[in-house]
């Protein structure tokens, strides 16, 4: 390429004519592409320090290794247990670890969903632009200061603070935050706050712009917090549309399912879960009444309320009577919580979906995260620490 571009500076091209064609062919070339790594057949290769250097780098930090951990690698020590730890906390300590909080999150919680539908403004008006980014950010914020103050993942299921800026705490109704930054404020004990089920963001996102939706809560609980998915609903689903110009609370209108043969034996699982999130509305607004407004143009601009009934229970068995006793039994489950965090941290940070194969793996990272706490931080080094993390087949 050097050569080319010499010959084409030999026979009259100005620089920036000369340099094209070469700089066509590097930013096309899959080695600037793609993260070169040593493919070895059916046997695991085991990565250089060099190697290791960059994709702990991409792992943490989404781009290329800084000069000290290329130092460190260079010196061939970044494979040392204690090296590599210590620089795993180093770049957990960097603004570029923002990096993994952000993009690990939003896979792991699918986070996408929230872009999927419009809010319909003219009922939710303060769930502006401003105040979803916001939401978005109060997640990945809340996991950063898990891993910054090094707490345990329980936190996520259930808290005593939020993570939040001005935006949020004034769409939340708590006062004293003044700022755009977030923060963590603490919380009084009859706050329904804290945890991931009370942030407006995946509240939000278990709705479709226009009404919560029990079925679309319930299944992300079963995916994110119980690790226990629902299977796809069947091709030949019918439409529930009996109920559909009717102005019923969503429980009722989701007791339709029950009456279907082919719809009742996944959703007994799933609607009395999210059951237990109606106090909050579509945009994650607390609620004590639904407001319900007529579908039918006939009926004008009628809403009618209806007293919210937040009882179920869980797949198990455990019964709640409200939100606040759902909260409490969530929070018993931080076992199968640590597994589906597990497994979603190994797919991301190797870089493929997670398989079969990885079972043994995402035990031994759960159960040493177990041993100290389960410690947001002791996933990550769990990880990092491992022969996978290291090595590439």
């Amino acid at each position: 390429l050097f050569a080319l571009y010499q010959f084409r500076r030999q026979s009259g091209d100005a620089f920036h004519q000369a340099i094209q064609e070469p700089l066509a062919v590097i930013l096309a070339s899959p080695s600037f592409l793609y993260l070169s790594e040593p493919v070895g057949g059916q046997d695991k290769k085991r990565l250089t320090d060099l190697e290791l250097a960059v994709r702990l780098s991409y792992f943490l930090w989404s781009g290329p290794p800084d000069e000290e951990l290329y130092r460190v690698a260079r010196q061939g020590r970044l494979s040392r247990s204690k090296v590599l730890r210590a620089q795993t906390d180093r770049m957990l300590g960097d603004p570029k670890a923002w990096e993994f909080v952000s993009g690990f999150t939003h896979q792991w919680l699918q986070m996408e969903r929230l872009d999927f539908f419009q809010f319909n403004y003219r009922r939710y008006g303060e769930f502006d632009e401003s105040v979803k980014a916001a939401a978005r950010n109060e997640v990945y914020h809340t996991v950063a200061t898990l891993i910054d103050d090094d707490l345990r993942i329980g936190k996520l299921l259930k808290s005593d603070f939020v993570v939040i800026n001005d935006l949020l705490a004034n769409y939340y109704g708590i006062d004293g935050v003044k700022g755009h930054h977030f923060r963590r404020v603490n919380l009084p004990s009859d706050s329904p706050r804290g945890g991931l089920l009370a942030t407006a963001a995946v509240l939000a996102m278990g709705s479709d712009g226009e009404r919560s939706s029990p079925v679309e809560r319930g299944a992300w609980v079963m995916r994110k917090i119980l690790h226990d998915p629902p299977p796809p609903a069947p091709a030949n689903v019918p439409q529930l549309s009996r109920l559909a110009d009717k102005m019923l609370p969503a429980r009722k209108l989701q007791s339709a399912h029950m009456e279907e043969p082919q719809c009742a034996q996944c959703h007994r699982k799933i609607d009395p879960i999210g059951y237990g999130l109606e106090n909050f509305d579509a945009a994650g607004r607390w609620r004590d009444q639904e407001m319900v407004a007529a579908t039918q143009k006939k009926a004008g601009n009628k809403v009618v309320s209806f007293p919210i009934d937040a009882s179920g229970k869980l797949p198990g068995g455990a019964m709640f009577a409200n939100y606040f006793e759902l909260r409490d039994q969530v929070a018993k489950v931080e076992n199968a919580f640590s597994q589906g965090l597990t497994e979603s941290l190994i797919a991301y940070g190797l870089g493929r979906p997670f398989a079969f194969s990885d079972a043994e793996l995402a035990a031994k990272i759960a159960q040493s995260a177990a041993d100290n706490d389960r410690r947001f931080r002791g996933f990550i080094h769990g990880l990092v620490q491992s022969d996978e993390f290291a090595s590439k087949r």
